[in-house]
C-alpha cells in the first residue's frame, strides 16, 4: 500500500510483498502475507490490530530481528533510505540497529540487562556507534535522560533496572533508542503494562521527542485511540495482512474495510450510558498454516459477507485517492 498524501516527503522506508513464516509440527505458520507499505520522512504510522495479526513481526522484520529459522518469502524486499536491508549480512545490519533504525520495546523489564547498571547500557551504544570517549558518553548520558524527563540523572545512571518504576524504565529504553539520533524509530506496544497516567507520558514523550529530532516513527499498537491522536497515518492488519491503510481522519470517519469499522465500534464511548454493553467483534482471527485459503480472511467474522467473499481473496483496491482496503463490498459501497 503506496504512503497517503504521496507528494509529502521521500519515501524512507518500502517494505514490498514481505511474507513471513514459522515451521512449526502442523506445518508453516503464516505470520504476514503479501505485506506492502511505504512511510515517507517525518511521518507516524500506526499499525494497528489484534494481537496475533502480525504487527510485531513486521517490526522485527524490519530490523532483521526474526528467528534463524523464519522463511522470508522470496520476494520480498525491505529498502530504507535506498539500502536493501534483506541484503545485508548481520554485520551491516549492526551498523543501522540503533544508529539509523531504533527500537523501544513493549517490555522494558526485558529490553535492559537486569545485572547491569543504567549508564553502562546507556553508554554501550553511544561508544559503539558514534565512538565517543566514556567521558563524552556518559556526559551525553546524563543529558539523554534529562531529555526524558527523569530527575537525579547522575544518581539513576548508577543504579539497577529493578531500582526503577515501570515508567521509569521504559524512559530509559526511550533515551537509549534515541541516544544516536535515528531517522526511523519504531515503538512497539510501548505503554504496555504501564497505569493510565504514565502511558500518557510516555506518548507525550515519544510525540515530542519525534518533532524535536524530525524522526520518521512506527508506533504499533491495538489501541486505535492512541493512534488517533499520534499518528498521521494508520495501517489496519489482521491475520497477518494489511487490510486497510489511509490517513487517520479518513480511517476514523470514513472506514472502508468492514473490520477496520468494527474495531471503531469496539471503543468505549464517553457519551455512552452507564452500564452499557461494550459492542465485540463476534469470533477469532483465523490461524494460517501452509498455503493460505481462498477468500477474504475476515468473511466468517464480517456481517457483509457474500458467497464471493469466501471464494476469491479480495485484493488491495484504491477508494479516495490515498486510502487503500482489501475488500470485495467496502462501506459506502455502491
Amino acid at each position: 500500500m503506496a504512503a497517503p498524501d504521496a507528494g509529502h516527503g521521500e519515501v524512507l522506508l518500502s517494505v514490498q510483498n514481505l511474507g513471513v513464516r514459522f515451521p512449526t509440527p502442523r506445518g508453516d505458520l503464516q505470520a504476514l502475507d503479501d505485506v506492502s507499505i511505504d512511510l515517507r520522512r517525518s511521518r507516524t504510522l500506526a499499525i494497528v490490530g489484534e494481537s496475533g495479526s502480525g504487527k510485531s513481526v513486521l517490526s522485527r522484520s524490519i530490523l532483521r530481528l526474526l528467528p534463524s529459522k523464519a522463511l522470508v518469502s522470496p520476494t520480498a524486499r525491505i529498502v530504507f533510505d535506498g539500502i536493501d536491508l534483506l541484503a545485508q549480512s548481520q554485520a551491516q545490519m549492526q551498523k543501522v540497529r540503533g544508529r539509523r533504525i531504533a527500537m523501544v520495546f513493549q517490555d522494558p523489564m526485558t529490553a535492559l540487562n537486569p545485572v547491569r547498571t543504567i549508564g553502562s547500557q546507556l553508554v554501550e551504544g553511544l561508544r559503539l556507534h558514534l565512538n565517543m570517549p566514556s567521558a563524552a558518553a556518559y556526559q551525553r548520558g546524563l543529558e539523554l535522560l534529562q531529555q526524558v524527563g527523569i530527575n537525579s540523572p547522575e544518581r539513576r545512571l548508577s543504579q539497577y533496572p529493578h531500582e526503577l518504576s515501570g515508567g521509569m524504565r521504559q524512559r530509559v529504553v526511550i533515551a537509549m533508542a534515541i541516544a544516536c539520533q535515528p531517522e526511523l524509530l519504531i515503538a512497539d506496544e510501548p505503554t504496555t503494562a504501564l497505569d493510565v497516567t504514565v502511558q500518557a507520558e510516555i506518548l507525550e514523550l515519544l510525540q515530542r521527542l519525534q518533532r524535536e529530532h524530525d524522526m520518521t516513527m512506527i508506533l504499533i499498537t491495538h489501541d486505535l485511540g492512541v493512534a488517533a491522536g499520534f499518528a498521521d497515518e494508520i495501517a489496519v492488519m489482521y491475520a497477518g495482512q494489511l487490510v486497510e491503510r489511509a490517513v487517520t481522519q479518513d480511517v476514523f470517519k470514513t472506514p472502508r474495510m468492514p473490520y477496520a469499522a468494527a474495531l471503531l465500534r469496539s471503543i468505549p464511548r464517553l457519551d455512552d450510558a452507564p452500564h452499557a454493553e461494550l459492542f465485540t467483534i463476534g469470533g477469532r482471527p483465523p490461524t494460517t498454516y501452509g498455503d493460505a485459503p481462498a477468500g477474504c480472511r475476515y468473511a466468517a467474522r464480517c456481517e457483509r459477507r457474500v458467497a464471493r467473499c469466501d471464494a476469491e481473496t479480495p485484493p488491495i483496491a484504491e477508494g479516495p485517492p490515498g486510502h487503500a482496503f482489501r475488500c470485495w463490498r467496502p462501506l459506502e459501497w455502491q
